[in-house]
């Protein structure tokens, strides 16, 4: 299943006192409706709708801090994670836990230092206007996330979630190879310590790195994405 992410600026954020009086609820947009997204490289909106049929199926959706599975903050199956399906977009109301983590989220949230939310969905039906206008009519809905940092990287392969399987796998550091990898995209010089992330976690991969660099045509391999091709067969390989 291709597993793809999306971030927006979650527009409208609050985190009050729960209903019941227990813990605190944050609430943002987790998508926007016709709003034309960053470059991808291509620029995709998400028509209204999209989210109806995956929202009908009941399945059970969870919400994660940075799409990391292991920081989980609520799912639809417990009701501490509640969807409503506006005329303008998504909406996410999650009952926080009483976990460092989250309580860490929360004063984030509340000091304006996290406003960004994520979802994880894999496409159903789209369409093209164009090689770089993208609409998508039907997602799949995977989980919700609040993000407090880089959440995806659409314009590559290499998804949030094939990150955070390479760092635990390669015993590598998250955040640092987020903000490395982050770096790298946006063109900024890395720093030494940013390079020896990336060069650390290839060579701990090397039989998959091998692997990649042998089915690449020489002609079509460029330094951003030989690498990128690395890190998505190293977190299948893992």
């Amino acid at each position: 299943m291709n597993v793809e992410f999306r971030s927006f600026d979650a527009d409208i954020v609050e985190i009050r006192s729960a209903d019941s009086g227990d813990g605190m609820t944050f609430g943002g947009y987790a998508a926007r409706y016709d709003s034309p997204s960053l470059p991808l490289p291509f620029i995709e909106t998400i028509a209204p709708g999209a989210f109806d049929r995956t929202l009908k199926s009941k399945n059970d959706i969870r919400a994660y801090v940075n799409h990391d599975e292991r920081l989980i903050l609520g799912s639809t199956r417990a009701k501490t994670l509640r969807l409503d399906n506006r005329s303008d977009g998504l909406y996410s109301e999650i009952d926080l836990p009483d976990t460092t983590y989250a309580r860490d989220l929360s004063v984030s949230i509340s000091r304006g230092d996290t406003r960004t939310m994520s979802f994880g969905f894999s496409t159903v039906r789209d369409s093209w206007a164009d090689a770089n206008t993208r609409t998508l009519h039907e997602i799949r809905l995977h989980e919700v996330s609040a993000v407090t940092g880089v959440a995806a990287y659409p314009s590559t392969s290499a998804t949030v979630r094939n990150l955070t399987v390479i760092a635990k796998r390669t015993a590598t550091d998250l955040d640092e190879l987020t903000d490395a990898i982050a770096a790298l995209e946006s063109g900024t010089e890395l720093t030494d310590d940013q390079a020896d992330v990336l060069i650390s976690v290839v060579d701990r991969s090397r039989p998959a790195v091998e692997a990649v660099v042998d089915a690449t045509p020489e002609s079509t391999v460029t330094p951003m994405s030989l690498l990128f091709k690395q890190l998505d067969l190293i977190a299948k390989n893992l």
